[in-house]
């Protein structure tokens, strides 16, 4: 298991790279879920809804969340 360092730090490097992206597809107020290994994420319009689309397919991963515009935190 990753210490929430190394979650938060991965999480937020992937974030703003696609950050650009979801400011386009998104609307603000959107969830992201960023599995940090893969760096595939997933969106939702509310936190639950992000979360649950990731862990169908990673349901054994930890996760960054952010919201669309902003950083958030991490999940495991």
């Amino acid at each position: 298991m990753l210490s929430q360092k190394i979650i938060i730090e991965k999480g937020k490097n992937i974030y703003y790279k696609i950050r650009p992206q979801l400011k386009k597809k998104y609307e603000p107020g959107n969830y992201i879920t960023v599995e940090i290994k893969s760096g595939k994420f997933f969106v939702g319009k509310s936190p639950l809804e992000a979360i649950d689309k990731a862990k169908r397919q990673f349901p054994h991963s930890q996760f960054f969340m952010a919201q669309v515009g902003r950083a958030a935190g991490i999940l495991k």
